[in-house]
């Protein structure tokens, strides 16, 4: 007969709390079966997952099946793809960078590639949001926050996904987020930036469409008249740092990855001050 032992027991010998312990199981990092209400896990499985292993079923979730449910508007089967994901192990960034973000790629490619229409990118698109919005409350971290970041698409831009996306990451890693959404004017953003006071560590700017550069360009212009505090540009908008730099006083990133590190070293910057 198999050895299983209580999720309480099981966290004991991985000498965590007995909620980390639901976690992994909850994430599909740690094999479980449900008896009688009370979880239990098998000795094996948890020797396996003291020895580095995942033990429970991963999935087989890429890009590109993520992109087929987005065109399709079929917001049920997109979550149910990514909550796969999420039950093999896979973290909030890996979820929205390494799946939505390149599905969203996926199907900006086949827009110009002329084998969507607009129609079917708008689609995909609202649909992606509501996946997002449901994600959302799943990615936020408990606990003390490290402090406010203020988050806006530039006047002229219509694109709520980038900053939900950037917005969610925050949260996942510890930030309160002020998301103002798309098309932002800047005295909306200084607006809420003093409102917002002290607390703020950093103002993310994002841009999607080609072109952006001049709109993009005053709304640095104005924010740094306006406020103390470092600003992060990133986007579609643009093909690489160095056009960024040429913007105006701001942190470039070239990536979501990157615009998150950024905003950690910024407040870690805050922080030795």
């Amino acid at each position: 007969m198999t050895e299983t032992l209580t999720l309480t027991d099981a966290s004991e010998r991985l000498g965590v709390h007995y909620m980390t312990a639901y976690k992994y199981v909850r994430t599909g990092r740690l094999a479980a079966v449900k008896d009688g209400g009370q979880w239990r896990v098998t000795v094996e499985d948890l020797q396996a997952f003291e020895a580095g292993e995942t033990t429970a079923p991963r999935g087989d979730i890429v890009p590109p099946m993520v992109a087929e449910r987005l065109v399709a508007g079929d917001e049920n089967g997109s979550f149910q793809l990514l909550e796969s994901a999420m039950a093999s192990g896979a973290d909030a960034e890996e979820i929205y960078l390494d799946l939505i973000g390149p599905a969203m790629t996926l199907v900006g490619e086949r827009w110009h590639a002329g084998e969507l229409s607009i129609a079917d990118e708008h689609l995909a698109s609202s649909t992606a949001l509501r996946v997002v919005s449901r994600l959302g409350p799943r990615v936020v971290s408990r606990g003390r926050t490290k402090g406010t970041i203020l988050l806006a698409s530039i006047s002229e831009d219509y694109h709520y996904l980038p900053t939900a996306m950037i917005r969610d990451l925050l949260r996942f890693r510890g930030y309160d987020v002020v998301d103002l959404g798309a098309n932002t004017p800047p005295e909306s953003i200084l607006d809420r930036a003093t409102k917002i006071g002290d607390d703020l560590i950093a103002v993310g700017l994002a841009a999607t469409n080609p072109g952006a550069d001049d709109v993009m360009r005053v709304s640095i212009s104005a924010l740094n008249e306006g406020l103390d505090v470092p600003i992060v540009v990133g986007g579609g908008a643009f093909s690489s740092v160095e056009q960024i730099e040429l913007l105006g006083n701001c942190h470039a990133s070239g990536s979501a990855r990157e615009a998150l590190d950024l905003f950690d070293r910024l407040h870690a910057e805050a922080r030795s001050r």
